[in-house]
């Protein structure tokens, strides 16, 4: 089966966005698909990669390891999101090195493929708008992770990958705790409390947020605070 129809979702991703159907079609399809039924390291940070990856179903950790060791979640990408482009534009070597989580489906993108559809202004003003996104990620993650505590970082990072129509991520406690920046046992405590008060449902491996509205007021009133 073609890409385009075993994952219609991706024809709106921000990549692709106020392209011609046609083109849009092509690009998915050219893309090569690959499964991953089990934890795989996609991208190495300090390697050169040879294309970028499309996210189509599960979800991608983004993790960086600085010059002491220390390794922390940056990032969880989730279905359309786009992982080493930069890199495989500008020839530079990873910045960060991407984790698959078990069960997702990723299109692998060469970069010839790239500088094609960069001759088109379109594409030239999606690739640098998701450059803007990420840079406004980043300015957000600095600052929850200087002034918010633990139960409040956990808030916000599940309004962060969740939404309205992907209410469900499959990340284990282990995983949330990093992203978060906190203990395993801090985020258990928290997540049986938003369990308790039925804003999340727990699984083996994911969580479902059952009360946006609730979880979004939570971050509201921090932002009012």
């Amino acid at each position: 089966m073609k890409n385009s129809l075993a994952f219609p979702h991706l024809m709106e991703c921000d990549l692709l966005a106020d392209l011609p159907d046609d083109q849009k079609i092509a690009f998915v399809d050219v893309c090569a698909l690959r499964r991953y039924t089990e934890p795989t390291e996609i991208l190495s940070q300090g390697e050169l990669c040879s294309g970028f990856f499309i996210v189509a179903q599960g979800l991608v950790e983004v993790n960086y390891c600085d010059s002491q060791g220390n390794l922390s979640v940056v990032h969880v990408a989730a279905p359309g999101d786009i992982l080493g482009d930069v890199e495989a534009i500008s020839g530079n070597a990873c910045a960060a090195s991407c984790m698959t989580l078990p069960n997702s489906a990723l299109l692998f993108c060469p970069t010839p493929v790239i500088y094609t559809y960069l001759q088109s202004p379109v594409f030239i003003r999606n690739q640098a708008r998701l450059f803007y996104e990420r840079l406004q990620r980043d300015n957000r993650a600095k600052s929850v992770s200087q002034f918010y505590s633990a139960d409040e970082r956990l808030y916000i990072h599940l309004c962060q990958l969740t939404n309205e129509k992907r209410p469900e991520i499959r990340v284990n406690q282990s995983n949330l705790a990093g992203i978060v920046g906190c203990s395993r046992q801090t985020v258990n405590r928290k997540l049986g409390e938003l369990r308790d008060e039925g804003v999340v449902r727990l699984g083996k491996g994911k969580i479902k947020v059952m009360d946006r509205a609730g979880l979004e007021r939570r971050v509201a009133m921090l932002h009012r605070g």
